[in-house]
């Protein structure tokens, strides 16, 4: 899919991510309104169009952005599940919110799709940022330096059909799996805390077998039906730093679908730490 229209509205969480992609479509050329989400702690140019946006209203978030004669939005970077404070939701946004708000201690999934369809139904398309800035995605291919051989390679295949049977639980986008075994699985609290309790495991178990105290491949894909207008998977250096420090051999990723913020760096990164990176589509039912 390519993004022809130059005005695009952005709704920016936290991260790098959203400060990257942010600066990159300004320097492209894109007329951008930067929606700021309460969580995001992200720093916006004086320069730059931008509105605040409250729950409570969100309605008028919207009304602006159709002043503006915005059609396009994009949803970049970390995002928290919304605090509201339901006696401020004026009539208006309660309409807009309401499916939203009946399902917030559901999955991800379910959530993304009811503000899919919010926006939808306000006559606003979602875009993909990889569709806005192709460079984020990397084809199948091999990267790093690590060679990939023939039993790596086994490897990978049995860790990614472990994912993909994870992946349908709608609870996370990563694991890490080591000879047959899975020995972390990612939950709300996110990838780079699931390698810090390998990194804190091999310190506090150091006499056990060399091969249990090294080694291992993350793999880090989309879940089924994943909104990846909103929710992309996302690995940036100090991901790839984590992964060092735990001694895991390499990085499995799905191509065009995980998002690597600094493609450049973390290549780099790769090739000195003597890892590997496998970028692959995943195979299974839901592909």
């Amino acid at each position: 899919m390519v993004i022809k229209k130059k005005k695009i509205g952005l709704i920016i969480g936290s991260g790098e991510l959203a400060t990257y992609c942010m600066e990159q479509l300004v320097l492209l050329g894109y007329e951008t309104t930067i929606v700021r989400l309460p969580c995001s702690k992200v720093k916006i140019k004086k320069n730059l169009d931008r509105i605040d946006l409250k729950y409570e209203e969100i309605n008028e978030t919207f009304s602006l952005l159709k002043q503006r004669q915005i059609n396009d939005i994009a949803l970049i970077g970390y995002m928290e599940r919304p605090e509201i404070d339901y006696s401020k939701v004026n009539y208006s946004s309660q309409n807009l919110l309401s499916k939203v708000l009946s399902i917030l201690n559901k999955g991800d999934g379910e959530i993304f799709s009811a503000v899919k369809q919010m926006f939808a139904n306000q006559n606003f398309t979602l875009v993909k940022v990889q569709d806005l800035l192709p460079e984020l995605t990397l084809d199948s291919g091999t990267y790093g330096s690590a060679p990939i051989d023939k039993k790596v390679l086994t490897e990978i295949e049995a860790g990614v059909k472990i994912f993909l049977n994870y992946a349908e639980l709608d609870i996370g986008q990563s694991l890490i799996f080591q000879n047959g075994h899975c020995l972390g699985l990612e939950t709300i609290t996110g990838t780079d805390e699931m390698i810090r309790a390998i990194i804190n495991f091999r310190k506090k178990n150091n006499k056990r077998p060399k091969e249990i105290l090294s080694g291992g491949i993350l793999i880090k894909g989309s879940k089924p039906d994943q909104v990846l207008d909103i929710d992309t998977p996302v690995i940036g250096p100090d991901t790839i730093k984590l992964a060092k420090n735990a001694k895991l051999k390499g990085v499995v990723i799905e191509s065009n679908k995980v998002i690597l913020v600094n493609r450049d760096l973390i290549i780099e990164m790769l090739q000195s730490y003597n890892m590997f990176l496998a970028s692959i589509k995943f195979f299974g039912k839901r592909l």
